[in-house]
């Protein structure tokens, strides 16, 4: 019993080996060639996820995967619910982590067969910072993972996406002590100009509460990076005095200044 539960939590990987490369979005249902049988799967999995049987739902659902993985993003949108939440109530750690690891691996290939990349990495890096950030072993992976949102983003990072960067910055300086004062200040000022660009949005639209709420996420974003690097008079003029000049109407910014 023990050996077919974990032939079947790595079904995963080896569906992510075989899957048809190229991608379409995945927007049309694209049966494939036994449909009877792939409706029949869709059903199960479907009925087991309505009874929150997630575990039910792991064989007809790997069946999908591996013979029509391109039929429609409800596919991966179900499966990655269906791993998250065996995932969240898995106790022991290796079984978690092989769950968390094919969870990973739903959204590489929702993007191999779907596209949408922007969206889905942003989404895949909210998982992998709940389950990975604070696993030494894994904490790298999810640092370039971020670098990558940020990178292919631009300004449109999710939201949810924000404190986090600078969270996953963090863990990586503590625990692996893998980035350099100039590295972390790099991440931080690519991530504090993309608050700054949502902050304007937001005021241009007179959106007030999030406006303040952004504002928050900034000022925690700060607080973060003066635990991180070495907070002389130096620092300060090199660093937080141009910011300062630049926008003079943060506060929060200048009473770090001020205050250093």
């Amino acid at each position: 019993m023990k050996k077919k539960m974990k032939s079947s939590l790595l079904g995963i990987a080896f569906i992510l080996l075989t899957a048809i490369t190229g991608f379409s979005q995945c927007k049309e249902v694209l049966w494939p060639e036994n449909k009877e049988k792939a409706e029949e799967s869709v059903a199960l999995y479907g009925d087991a996820m309505k009874q929150q049987n997630w575990r039910a739902a792991v064989s007809p659902f790997q069946w999908m995967l591996k013979n029509a993985p391109k039929w429609n993003t409800k596919l991966y949108i179900d499966g990655t619910e269906i791993y998250n939440k065996l995932a969240s109530v898995e106790k022991d750690p290796t079984k978690k982590q092989v769950l968390v690891d094919s969870l990973m691996m739903l959204y590489d290939m929702r993007v191999t067969n779907c596209g949408d990349e922007v969206n889905v990495l942003n989404r895949k890096a909210i998982y992998a910072a709940t389950y990975n950030a604070q696993n030494k072993a894994k904490t790298a992976e999810v640092l370039a993972l971020y670098d990558k949102v940020y990178e292919i983003s631009g300004n449109n990072v999710l939201d949810n996406n924000l404190l986090t960067y600078m969270q996953v910055i963090q863990l990586n300086a503590v625990l692996t002590k893998n980035l350099s004062d100039d590295q972390i200040l790099e991440r931080y000022d690519k991530l504090s100009g993309v608050i700054d660009v949502k902050i304007k949005k937001a005021q241009e639209g007179n959106k007030q509460a999030e406006v303040d709420r952004l504002k928050a996420t900034k000022s925690s974003v700060d607080d973060i990076l003066i635990k991180l690097v070495k907070v002389d008079c130096d620092f300060v003029k090199k660093n937080l005095e141009p910011k300062c000049k630049k926008n003079p109407n943060d506060i929060a910014l200048a009473k770090k200044s001020s205050n250093s």
